[in-house]
């Protein structure tokens, strides 16, 4: 504050000179000076208030004394924003992320893949955290010696969006953490304080080979916080802090990035629309961004100009203010000055465009663009700013839930690529299990990207863009020992860790004599070539309606008839369609009449299968699960024994024609069973079977309608918030004898499908079959779900109990799912091993809608990783014949036969093969036969 009323009168410009004698005091007669003084004090004493109201925020903060110890706390704050930051550009001798102890390791004789482009022959020294050395013939005295036999060895894979340990599996309100959702900016909380470090995803996740990931809060806030980048290794200290990529670091020497979240589009609108808050709309998203970084550029002003200041003063002089500082604006300011990186969750063009916009307005960069569905369409916009070089950390192929997820495309990754745009694939854990993260990159080279670029969209690529290229994502000296042995080439459909390595300490301690010895693992033809990158040539889809297939190599009519090259000595084996009727199958059926009106289609020895079953959670009733409007709604489960008359029918609800149901199609799921959509209740409704490739439920030859009942619907489980055993159990018995759905399920008429995942709820279930069955009933009863029914796998198949298994990869989510076997490197056997091993039929269902192509890629894991368990035959059940017996599908008239409709759907080569495509799908009709189908 000013020392005196003339100071204060000058500061603020009301005289140039104070001169008393001329004042207003002075000038006053005696006989008026008492009420002259009054009038004249309340009117000063109202004006200076006025003046201390008015007085801008930068003259009060800069009127305030501050010690000497502050004022050169505030100078080497200057100093740290304007010191020289580090390029991580130095040779790296070691890591200070190095365990002492760690035993020193040689991997022999492994074809390793440096995450470069390059595929090597040799071997790697694992030494004092780093990646030693690379090359032929290596040696260290000290070292253990362990010989992979020419298995692939990649950098560990990166994962630059997860939320993981803030979104702690499993799943219970004490521990998720990923949103702040009590206000849109939130870009002051941090991902480092919540990080739970006994998530047992973490190891779940390192068993994929993902050695590294990006932690980040959710998307419900434009601001969402702070991320945190951790190494997927257990620390004896139980620290997050020590978990963190940059614990322990020189920061002289080496750049320590921060990393921020921010988001835009549909969720916020969600999140805070649907509350009455802004913001509502994207008008409302675009405002607070620019007020906030409108804020934060004037707080980066400010303490430039303090700066700048107090460097001409020097360390001797003294300001009368503090350094600008505020909390809530810090990592913004942080990011203005290039030292944080910025991840933004944004699908759509316009959305990308508009944060592209914010940031040429505030000069900030946007490191990437996450999720980022539309920017294979934008991308000149994408590259607006040259030296940008924005990431598009994306899907291979998820996709479909809500408006701004449904344009998405198959060939993004290849068409972002082609852009020279840097494509990094990512999990968004648990939305994708990220312990599947290598498959993301299998998809996105079966779509297109070539073989390095796949690989390196979950190594180098990511690892750029979080500043860490100088020590992650490659296999090259003087990195970190962050490596990963797998059992096949990991762009193959069921690649596996043998082992992984992180800071070079082994994870799971996979012994040398398993690593040593060839695993015995069905490997499907056609492997991964890795020398050669696959280029798909552009081929136009096409409709026909007769056809003749030569050389094909193997065809499965159903689980009793396959014929295939082996079985055939008398000649070629073929199909012949002719207006859309099979007129021939099997030897020598590659010569019709009058062939020049055929298209003759060589598959080169590809497999013929008959179409898949679909058990889906919304196709035929919902297009974008996350608009109401686009679905037929969500009903209310009836908890009244006496009224069956309230159940929903799903059939009444169809719609056909939508996208999804054509994704689906083109992949070869020709049929669908979907159930009543709920999301509380116990008996949900009744599903129906009918023909994705239809186009209305009047259309004839043949009739699109599979089967209008296929089963009564039942979810159990505490989210469910019943007494539902009892309820089902009352249901059943008290309407045995009666003519209405009830009493059809009672009687076996129809199977009981009910959802649940745990081992006890799937006990009580098996005891409530034998009580229906006590009182007269035969109860067909199907487990839908089933993480846990391994541990009842002897039960289950003495009552002849199948289940559907969904997730096939089972993960423990839930409490209730916390026995779930996740796969090798942990667990030796998955729950569908158990299942098989022990008879029980077994099906295979869809997890989230827009993810039924991927159900024939399922059905070879189940194969692949069952190492000679599960043939392939056995596989391909899970996801048709199989499903169609549980279920009670007639599929007769369907069926690959002569005489029949043409109902299949041909390969180019081994379905179970990452580079085998679809080529043709044949069903839903007459004239329906696609060929070369696009896959989006």
């Amino acid at each position: 504050m000013p020392k005196s009323f003339k100071e204060y009168i000058q500061l603020n410009g009301y005289a140039g000179n104070f001169n008393p004698s001329n004042s207003l005091f002075y000038s006053l007669r005696p006989k008026k000076l008492f009420p002259t003084i009054l009038i004249g004090g309340l009117f000063t004493i109202l004006l200076i208030l006025y003046d201390i109201h008015s007085v801008p925020h930068q003259y009060v903060q800069y009127s305030v004394g501050i010690s000497q110890e502050l004022y050169k706390d505030g100078i080497s704050k200057c100093m740290m924003i304007n010191r020289i930051k580090p390029d991580n550009k130095f040779v790296r001798t070691n890591n200070p992320r190095f365990v002492p102890g760690t035993e020193t390791i040689i991997l022999k004789n492994g074809r390793i893949l440096n995450g470069k482009g390059d595929c090597i022959l040799g071997d790697i020294i694992l030494k004092n955290g780093l990646i030693h050395d690379i090359g032929p013939n290596l040696n260290d005295e000290d070292a253990v010696i362990i010989d992979v036999k020419k298995k692939f060895i990649t950098p560990g894979l990166v994962d630059m969006h997860s939320h993981v340990g803030v979104a702690s599996w499993p799943y219970l309100f004490a521990t998720i953490d990923a949103n702040e959702e009590t206000d849109p900016i939130t870009s002051y909380v941090r991902a480092q304080d919540a990080i739970n470090p006994n998530d047992p995803a973490i190891r779940i996740i390192t068993s994929g080979g993902v050695t590294t990931s990006l932690v980040l809060p959710g998307s419900g806030n434009l601001m969402g916080g702070e991320g945190f980048v951790i190494k997927m290794r257990p620390v004896d200290t139980m620290s997050v802090d020590d978990m963190g990529i940059n614990a322990h670091i020189d920061p002289e020497k080496e750049r320590a990035w921060r990393w921020l979240k921010m988001a835009c589009g549909e969720n916020i609108k969600r999140v805070y629309g649907s509350v009455g808050r802004m913001p509502s709309t994207r008008l409302g998203e675009a405002w607070l961004f620019r007020k906030l970084f409108a804020e934060a550029r004037a707080l980066k002003q400010r303490q430039d100009d303090w700066c700048d200041a107090a460097s001409k003063l020097g360390s001797s002089g003294q300001l009368n203010s503090y350094f600008p500082e505020e909390l809530r604006l810090e990592s913004l300011v942080a990011l203005l000055r290039g030292d944080a990186r910025l991840n933004v969750h944004c699908y759509e063009t316009y959305d990308i465009e508009a944060i592209i916009r914010h940031s040429l307005e505030f000069n900030f960069t946007i490191t990437a663009l996450h999720h980022a569905l539309d920017a294979y369409r934008i991308t000149e916009i994408i590259k607006k700013r040259v030296n940008n070089n924005i990431t598009i950390a994306t899907f291979s192929d998820f996709w479909g839930a809500k408006k701004e997820a449904f344009q998405a495309s198959t060939k993004a990754p290849k068409i972002l690529a082609d852009a020279h745009i840097p494509v990094a694939l990512k999990s968004d854990h648990p939305v994708i299990n990220a312990q599947t993260l290598m498959f993301e990159a299998s998809k996105a080279h079966h779509y297109g990207l070539d073989e390095h670029l796949s690989l390196a969209a979950v190594t180098s690529v990511p690892a750029k863009a979080l500043g860490l290229e100088h020590r992650i994502g490659q296999i090259s000296k003087g990195y970190d020992a962050d490596v990963v042995v797998w059992d096949s080439h990991p762009l193959e459909l069921g690649a596996t860790p043998l082992e992984v390595y992180i800071d070079g300490i082994p994870q799971f301690n996979t012994t040398i004599f398993v690593l040593g010895n060839d695993v015995s693992k069905p490997i499907p033809s056609n492997n991964i070539n890795t020398s050669t990158p696959i280029m798909q040539k552009p081929v136009k889809p096409r409709l026909a309606s007769s056809i003749v297939l030569k050389n094909v190599g193997k065809i499965y009519v159903d689980g009793n008839q396959i014929i295939d090259t082996t079985s055939s000595t008398q000649g070629d084996i073929g199909i012949i369609v002719k207006d859309g009727i099979v007129e021939c199958i099997g030897i020598n059926c590659t010569q019709p009449d009058h062939i020049s009106s055929y298209e003759v289609i060589d598959l080169n020895g590809g497999y013929v299968l008959p179409g898949f079953t679909a058990v889906a959670p919304s196709l035929g009733l919902s297009e974008l699960y996350r608009e109401p409007s686009t679905t037929d709604g969500r009903v209310t489960a009836v908890s009244d024994p006496n009224n069956a008359e309230g159940i929903i029918y799903a059939i009444d609800g169809l719609k056909l024609g939508g996208k999804h149901l054509e994704v689906a199609h083109k992949a070869g799921v020709f049929v669908a069973v979907t159930a009543p959509l709920s999301s509380e209740g116990v008996l949900t409704g009744v599903s129906m079977a009918f023909e994705t490739g239809a186009n209305s439920v009047l259309e004839y030859d043949p009739q699109p309608i599979v089967k209008e009942n296929v089963a009564l619907h039942a979810q159990i489980g505490t989210q469910f918030k019943y007494s539902q055993i009892a309820l089902i159990r009352k249901t059943l018995i008290k309407n045995l004898k009666q003519d209405n759905i009830f009493g059809r399920a009672a009687r076996g008429e129809i199977p009981l499908v009910v959802y649940t995942h745990s081992k006890d709820e799937i006990a009580s279930l098996i005891r409530l079959k034998i009580q229906v069955e006590n009182n007269g009933g035969q109860l067909n009863l199907v487990i839908l779900g089933g993480t846990e029914a391994h541990i009842l796998a002897v039960e289950l198949a003495k009552h002849k109990i199948p289940v559907i298994l969904i997730p096939l990869r089972a993960i423990p989510e839930s409490w209730t799912a916390q026995h779930a076997l996740t796969g090798a490197p942990i667990t030796n056997k998955t729950g569908i091993d158990i299942l098989y091993a022990n008879g029980v039929k077994i099906g295979i269902g869809v997890v989230v809608s827009g993810s039924e192509r991927n159900l024939i890629w399922d059905a070879g894991w189940a194969h692949i990783n069952s190492r000679g368990l599960i043939s392939e035959k056995d596989s391909l059940g899970f996801i048709s014949w199989n499903l169609e017996e549980i279920l009670g599908l007639n599929m007769k008239d369907r069926r690959l036969m002569k005489g029949n409709m043409a109902n299949f759907v041909a390969y180019d080569g081994n379905p179970f093969n990452m580079n085998t495509r679809v080529k043709i799908v044949a069903g839903g009709g007459k004239n329906k036969i696609l060929i070369d189908p696009d896959q989006d």
